[in-house]
């Protein structure tokens, strides 16, 4: 599959009608939109790229954010081997155990017992599986890297020369070219708390995820800046990797924003008080931004970090699911584990009792049309050859706090598999209590992580 038959995995088609998804109070109840009138559309997806009207500006701390695979993203590697919507899906599934695996593993009981536990604490185990870059400078004079950036990763690292094995036709950072670069050397207290061993008396790191990828190299410190900011961020500590495995197209690292001490969230804590926020765009051929710092904005609606979450990562207490307006009677203990709200997992995944109950109703709204066959991944999928519109329910989530998020359209349904008029319902169960919020259903919204007060944020809007 062309890597532009992949982007057409995750777009749906042209809206003829968009009602205004956003955060309601019940004193909105009688104008609300309940049902989305969707054009359907098999065409491959545009090459042009479609700038956010919220453009970064000069002096802004934010990062443009732009899909892996779309014409948005300067790195995309056209002949780099792209994956099939099956392969997306296999890795998000495996995103999604690395998840409840490093949860069931991790120790709660202290920062310092978190780095000397069985998983360590910048998430070895986790599959980055995000398919969303931003541009950053590393090193004086700086380079420009894409990363992919990940809320459920504190690891920041970039491939470096000399490499033994390093993604191809992508940026690779030359050290030795950077006034600033500093290997972390063994004998300091900060590589025999996070370090995995010595090599030629470097504090190396490796990472190794659960799909067979990994990133092996040395840990160091250096200068990151943004493009439009007049000052940089020194000394960072980063791992440069001298040998990656895996695929890749157009990405050269990663960019850890959890909870941990190395994220990059944590290491400008003193910049930006933990404060980040996002918008995922609703199109690959559209730009997003990652954004941080800043004034919060009063449409941002939060709900409170759950007590009992992993000390790594953002869960919040989901409370609640309507479809077409019609609130899903779920009894409260399918969500009695914090949902974890996350960048790199793909679809939203349910417990099984929460996910039941909104495929029954949503097979309820939809029962005007055929049916499709069940897919390994997706089990509610709809054959819409026959018409060139539909009208589908609208979704909306409900977390602690009193937030209600009404999911934009495009986080509703998706074509799969590419170029067809097989559209499927993006959620999906999980055999486990937790629950996952995916990118899939983030799409258009700021989402604001407050570290400092630990809660998170959500504002419709967020690109446009």
């Amino acid at each position: 599959m062309s890597s532009k038959s992949l982007l057409s995995f995750v777009i749906y088609g042209f809206l003829l009608l968009s009602p205004c998804n956003s955060l309601k109070d019940t004193a909105d109840e009688g104008t609300r939109e309940y049902f989305h009138t969707l054009k359907i559309n098999s065409l491959p997806p545009s090459e042009v790229c479609k700038e956010s009207s919220k453009a970064v500006n000069e002096g802004s701390s934010s990062l443009k954010l732009v899909h892996r695979f779309g014409p948005c993203n300067p790195h995309r590697t056209s002949t780099a081997p792209a994956s099939s919507a099956n392969d997306i899906l296999r890795r998000d599934k495996l995103r999604v155990d690395s998840i409840i695996q490093a949860r069931r593993s991790v120790n709660l009981t202290s920062s310092v017992e978190h780095m000397k536990s069985s998983v360590p604490f910048y998430g070895l185990s986790k599959i980055t599986a995000s398919d969303y870059i931003v541009n950053v400078g590393i090193g004086t004079p700086k380079k420009e890297m894409p990363l992919i950036f990940d809320t459920g990763s504190g690891l920041i690292w970039t491939q470096c020369k000399p490499c033994k094995a390093c993604y191809p036709k992508v940026p690779v950072f030359d050290p030795t070219k950077s006034a600033s670069f500093k290997g972390l050397p063994c004998s300091s207290k900060l590589c025999q708390a996070i370090g995995q061993g010595c090599s030629s008396s470097k504090c190396t790191y490796e990472s190794a995820y659960v799909d067979n990828s990994s990133s092996t190299g040395t840990w160091a410190t250096e200068t990151i800046s943004f493009s439009h900011l007049k000052y940089d961020f020194e000394n960072v500590l980063i791992g440069c990797s001298d040998q990656v495995s895996g695929d890749s197209d157009g990405e050269s690292g990663i960019m850890g924003l959890n909870r941990e001490p190395i994220s990059f969230a944590s290491q400008t804590a003193n910049i930006y008080n933990k404060l980040f926020s996002y918008c995922i765009p609703s199109t690959p051929g559209s730009t997003g931004h990652l954004t941080f710092g800043g004034k919060v904005s009063n449409d941002v609606r939060f709900s409170p970090v759950s007590k009992t979450a992993p000390s790594s990562d953002y869960d919040i207490k989901m409370t609640g699911i309507s479809v077409g307006g019609r609130k899903l009677l779920i009894d409260a203990s399918a969500f009695k584990i914090a949902s974890t709200i996350d960048s790199g997992a793909v679809l939203t995944r349910l417990p099984p009792k929460a996910y039941s109950t909104l495929r029954s109703v949503f097979r309820e709204m939809l029962k005007g049309y055929p049916l499709s066959a069940q897919d390994i991944f997706l089990d509610t999928c709809y054959d819409f050859s026959n018409y060139s519109t539909v009208a589908i329910p609208s979704i909306s989530v409900f977390f602690e706090g009193g937030v209600e998020m009404d999911i934009d359209v495009s986080g509703i349904m998706l074509q799969y598999p590419p170029g067809s008029k097989v559209y499927c319902l993006a959620f999906a169960e999980l055999d486990d209590e937790v629950s996952i919020f995916g990118n899939f259903q983030q799409k258009t919204y700021t989402i604001v992580f407050d570290g400092a007060k630990e809660r998170i944020g959500f504002a419709p809007g967020g690109c446009d």
